[in-house]
């Protein structure tokens, strides 16, 4: 039977519960995500402060 952890964000057996090694890989995935929201946060911001050119922004890429 899992059951969730964590406000929703896993869920887990009863021995993953108890396991003070999935917890801390649980807490360690959490800090990670929200260290990725905040670099994304800090980027959004940042893209829409940013000075243009007098031309626009032209985003060039190797890429098609």
């Amino acid at each position: 039977m899992l059951k969730p952890m964590h406000n929703g964000a896993f869920m887990v057996n009863d021995t993953a519960a108890n396991d003070p090694a999935c917890q801390q890989a649980m807490a360690s995935y959490l800090k990670q995500l929200e260290r990725e929201r905040q670099q994304r946060a800090w980027f959004a911001k940042w893209n829409a402060t940013r000075p243009t050119g007098t031309y626009g922004t032209w985003n060039i890429s190797d890429r098609d």
